[in-house]
């Protein structure tokens, strides 16, 4: 599994948002028809404002895990004009950040179950 976390731009959210969105259904194509499926979807991922990371930035985070089969096919869907992949001391930054967030939420989800 690798993790990959993307900035995107204002400019560029809806843009992404309806790729991370997008409807599974069939299509017409020249081979017949055929399911489109949402990869982003079914393999999942959270989508931040930097804000809501405690951050001071302008900009949305996309984190997604997934396997390389998936980064191959997929990546270049949403890497386009304000879309950027992220590495080093900016995406070990916001990982902490989003795993922290991700964390505290299910510590919270146990403690409300613990007691059923």
């Amino acid at each position: 599994m690798q993790l990959r976390i993307y900035k995107i731009e204002p400019s560029a959210l809806q843009n992404v948002k309806k790729i991370l969105d997008a409807e599974e259904k069939m299509e017409q194509t020249p081979e017949g028809q055929k399911f489109r499926i949402n990869e982003f979807a079914r393999v999942g991922y959270t989508l931040r404002d930097a804000k809501s990371l405690g951050l001071n930035e302008s900009c949305t985070y996309l984190y997604i895990k997934a396997d390389d089969v998936f980064f191959t096919k997929n990546e270049k869907t949403i890497l386009f004009n304000g879309v950027k992949k992220i590495e080093g001391e900016e995406f070990e930054k916001v990982k902490r950040k989003i795993e922290e967030e991700s964390s505290g939420a299910e510590i919270g989800m146990g403690s409300v179950f613990s007691g059923f």
